[in-house]
């Protein structure tokens, strides 16, 4: 029956179409990356600020696991600045920045910078072990309960990142994709 061998494919390639447009909005909803952005990493546009909280807020504690084991709780690096960034492996933003991160990391750890990357890919133990190795991650990999997300405001966009200061407080909070000065100049406030 050619006839119903054609509109089955018709009826599985918009299927198909619709399922990548569908995913390619999930994505672009998931991690977003704003035209200004764009413009202010490659120097053309204005520098992307954090956002704006009415009042400094004291960062939510939590305990969570540490991929490579142990339990690690905010409250263990008081008197350091701290960067909370929450990402997965399958989020192109959040790949683009980890290596800023590994180079803050190194420059910085000596002066009191702590780096606290809180995993939400739903099967960390599947693919966290060779995704740290391959990016050479230098700084502890936490594995978020659904607890801690929401009591960062609900993230809702990755990579999010929280940038607290030696008292315990949010200074900076970041959605979306930063280039790595941003992130340096903040934390060298704080330092």
């Amino acid at each position: 029956m050619p006839g119903r061998t054609t509109t089955g494919r018709n009826l599985l390639n918009a299927k198909f179409s619709s399922g990548l447009l569908a995913l390619a909005a999930i994505i672009l909803a998931g991690a977003p990356i704003r035209g200004d952005l764009l413009r202010a990493e490659a120097g053309k546009g204005p520098e992307p600020s954090p956002s704006a909280s009415p009042a400094a807020e004291t960062a939510p504690a939590f305990d969570l696991p540490n991929f490579s084991g142990g339990r690690v709780r905010l409250s263990d690096y008081r008197g350091q600045v701290v960067l909370i960034n929450f990402w997965t492996t399958w989020c192109p933003p959040c790949r683009k920045e980890i290596p800023d991160f590994v180079e803050l990391y190194r420059n910085y750890q000596d002066r009191g910078l702590v780096i606290l990357g809180i995993s939400l890919d739903r099967n960390p133990d599947q693919v966290l072990g060779s995704f740290i190795d391959k990016f050479k991650i230098n700084y502890p990999i936490l594995l978020d309960d659904g607890k801690v997300a929401r009591n960062y405001g609900g993230i809702t966009a990755i990579p999010t990142s929280f940038i607290v200061d030696r008292e315990g407080i949010i200074r900076n909070h970041y959605v979306g994709l930063r280039p790595k000065r941003v992130f340096e100049e903040a934390i060298k406030e704080l330092l």
